[in-house]
């Protein structure tokens, strides 16, 4: 299965999403692989292991396309079951895509070849426009925006579906909309979900509004210290953030089992 995460702004949380997503998936026993179209690769960072990406200069997806790599070259270890795969450059990938129909060719029987190999395959979106995304999208069988709950994040979910709308990509591929950010304490929040709720209602009334993701400071106060919130192995963390950890941890697993996924 093919499952992407997308919205049309950057900074909404999608790679800690994607990652942790990734990360649940494993611990049912499931091999997964995330594909880093954002070529950020920030992903690597979630999991303490952004060193990997500059270990090598030759393995990244697009020398897998251009088969001047193997897969066992591309594939990167993130944890037990869970692999991650670099871009280089992701504008001049969507450039070659473009102009260059045998390469689209190569690109989509790559992700094909990658696909058989894993139980699911995540792709970590860019917020940018480009062929690579449109292709992917085209593809995807699961598809999941991020919205940030605040009013530029409700704005890049109001550009998400105009993009959609613009590209002729069909907003009935909106499966799951995840907001984030949420917080009781604080008004802003609040006010964000209730636009994001009419904007749903009025252009995508089929897709699924999952719970709310909580602040992301406790996230990301974990993956400073390179653990993820579906880790076992929490020797790196102080009492109270074990306690945060759990917390979060039960917080994310109710949304994830809230996504319909045939295993």
């Amino acid at each position: 299965m093919l499952i992407s995460f997308f919205c049309k702004k950057g900074g909404v949380g999608k790679t800690t999403v994607t990652g942790e997503f990734a990360g649940y998936l494993t611990t049912m026993g499931k091999k997964v692989l995330v594909i880093s179209i954002d070529d950020q690769n920030s992903l690597f960072e979630m999991f303490g292991l952004s060193s990997k990406v500059f270990e090598r200069d030759d393995n990244y997806l697009e020398h897998f396309v251009a088969d001047t790599c193997t897969e066992e070259d591309v594939l990167i270890p993130l944890r037990e079951n869970l692999y991650g795969v670099k871009t280089l450059n992701t504008d001049m990938l969507s450039k070659k895509l473009t102009l260059e129909r045998s390469f689209e060719r190569n690109f989509v029987g790559a992700i094909m070849q990658l696909q058989s190999d894993f139980d699911f395959v995540f792709f970590d979106l860019p917020p940018s426009s480009n062929r690579t995304t449109e292709i992917l999208l085209e593809r995807t069988d699961l598809l999941m925006l991020i919205v940030e709950l605040n009013k530029l994040g409700v704005n890049g979910f109001y550009n998400t579906l105009q993009y959609f709308v613009d590209n002729d990509l069909p907003l009935e591929k909106i499966r799951y909309i995840l907001p984030n950010g949420y917080s009781k304490t604080k008004s802003v929040p609040g006010v964000a979900l209730k636009e994001l709720k009419a904007l749903i209602r009025d252009n995508v009334p089929e897709a699924v509004l999952l719970p709310l993701m909580p602040d992301k400071t406790i996230i990301k106060s974990l993956q400073q210290k390179g653990v993820t919130v579906f880790d076992e192995d929490v020797s790196k963390l102080s009492a109270y953030e074990k306690s945060q950890k759990r917390t979060v941890m039960d917080i994310m697993s109710d949304i994830y089992d809230t996504i319909e996924i045939e295993f």
